[in-house]
């Protein structure tokens, strides 16, 4: 049966919708926080004139920009997912959850690392050849030097980022958004809940980690990043994907794994159950629902706590 043809106008249904209003609400709110901190000044640390940590050269490009990591890290998988999710499941739920994870996985990873970068400060490997001091230029006989030997303004966009070292953002970005589309499709497979042990959904499994470790390393060859930038941020973007996932699918040892939790539907299925109860065919339409949502033209289904389906008049 599918569920794509969703009654739109029943009352359960829009009960249903309204209840992810506040997740929905939550993405924007960290949108908005990471919009609004990533225009902050970060905290200027203070550094040493003979860092070697930090007197690599400097690129005005990037081996992978930005916009080409939102498209990879957030439009392919919201791709992917619909494709999953409406080609081959045909759930509008199982779409819906999909996209929403990737959203608050990918919101949340943004404000957590303009955040810490912001409050930081670290200098970037190449911040010796933005801050071009002086040739004459030495550190304080028992201190370090900061941003104000820089020749170059400190106001300059070049001097600004160069203080936003840790976490990198792109490692971080990548990791939330591939981590997370590598988790649903081993959820989509039940790669740990079969125990058939097919070896060929681990390579499947495998793209979109290896595509976020191509990211996170080519920040090192830019010299934009330090490892150890590149490495919190991996295990940043990580927790937050997997987080993300978790708030709407099971555990993916568990043999529910491909589908998304329906514990939120439970108390629109004990009224459509009352419903059931009080009323007979003849008094209303009868309205049949799959994977959550009521639909009509169906045939009166009994109520299935395990999977969720139920029946409303």
């Amino acid at each position: 049966m599918s569920s794509l043809h969703v009654d739109w106008k029943s009352p359960i249904t829009r009960r249903i919708i309204r209840s992810y209003i506040p997740d929905w609400v939550l993405v924007v709110v960290m949108a908005a926080v990471f919009l609004g901190v990533d225009n902050i000044t970060p905290f200027r640390r203070e550094f040493s004139l003979e860092d070697k940590t930090i007197m690599f050269s400097h690129s005005a490009r990037d081996s992978v920009p930005m916009w080409l990591v939102a498209i990879i890290c957030c439009i392919i998988p919201i791709i992917i997912i619909a494709i999953l999710s409406l080609g081959l499941r045909r759930s509008l739920v199982d779409c819906h959850s999909g996209i929403l994870g990737l959203c608050v996985s990918l919101s949340m990873c943004a404000m957590l690392t303009t955040v810490i970068k912001v409050s930081v400060g670290r200098p970037r490997p190449d911040f010796i050849a933005r801050c071009q001091p002086p040739a004459d230029a030495s550190d304080p006989t028992f201190g370090l030097s900061n941003y104000t030997i820089c020749t170059t303004p400190a106001d300059t966009h070049d001097m600004i980022d160069g203080f936003k070292s840790f976490p990198s953002g792109h490692s971080s970005f990548s990791f939330a958004g591939l981590s997370y589309l590598a988790f649903f499709l081993a959820g989509k497979m039940q790669m740990f809940a079969d125990e058939l042990g097919r070896t060929y959904k681990g390579y499947l499994f495998s793209f979109p980690i290896i595509g976020s470790l191509l990211v996170a390393i080519s920040r090192t060859e830019d010299y934009r990043h330090h490892w150890q930038d590149v490495f919190i941020g991996a295990l940043l973007g990580l927790g937050c994907a997997y987080f993300a996932y978790r708030q709407y699918y099971p555990a993916l040892g568990r043999v529910t794994c491909a589908t998304p939790f329906k514990a939120r539907l439970d108390v629109f299925k004990d009224r459509a159950t009352n419903m059931q109860v009080s009323e007979t065919p003849s008094q209303q339409p009868i309205y049949g629902t799959n994977n959550g949502l009521p639909m009509i033209n169906q045939p009166l289904q009994s109520v299935n706590v395990d999977n969720g389906d139920y029946i409303t008049r």
